[in-house]
């Protein structure tokens, strides 16, 4: 009877621990998180915007999920101070998010975003370098910083980040246009 009742022991905590591995699996979601793969491979196979909205979308969604206790109040709480303008205190938990979880690459993101909106380039531009050291395919901070080197009047660098996005999404009209746009303008002011 010990036997039976031991090997009941070790199925039952064999089971419990299968079951707590495979529930963390689902929830781990961030630059990290396996869906995002199959994703970028459907932005580098699509030729439809509409499709590419709809997988860069899902993409954002992915990023936005912190599945982390210790930051997201502080996540959301800094997202709803950029939304209402209040960019100073969306700095402040950003700041907080990047402080418990610096791995988190969109808390990063979104403090330059915010950097950004205040005018502080080289801040943003420092939390975007950081945001593509976590996640080398984050198009949107790419395009963060796209929009820093045309204010800082550096094309060739911009024209450089808009090839860095076409790698990402190869048929993305609003790219080519963006990277269009810069050629011609490169051009007139030789």
């Amino acid at each position: 009877m010990t036997y039976y009742f031991s090997n009941l022991i070790n199925y039952i905590k064999f089971f419990i621990i299968t079951i707590i591995f495979l529930f963390s699996l689902q929830l781990k979601a961030d630059q990290n998180d396996s869906r995002l793969d199959n994703l970028f491979q459907l932005l580098l196979e699509t030729d439809s915007d509409t499709e590419i909205n709809e997988i860069t979308s899902n993409i954002w969604n992915i990023w936005h999920e912190t599945n982390d206790s210790k930051i997201d109040a502080d996540f959301y709480q800094g997202l709803e101070a950029m939304s209402t303008g209040d960019l100073q205190k969306s700095i402040v938990f950003f700041s907080f998010v990047i402080e418990k979880n610096p791995t988190f690459a969109e808390g990063w993101n979104k403090r330059a975003t915010a950097y950004y909106m205040m005018g502080q380039l080289n801040k943003s531009m420092l939390d975007i370098q950081e945001t593509l050291k976590l996640e080398p395919r984050h198009f949107g901070a790419m395009d963060g910083m796209g929009l820093i080197f045309i204010e800082m009047q550096k094309f060739e660098k911009a024209l450089d980040i808009y090839d860095q996005m076409l790698k990402i999404f190869p048929n993305s009209t609003a790219t080519k246009e963006k990277k269009e746009r810069m050629l011609k303008f490169i051009s007139k002011s030789i």
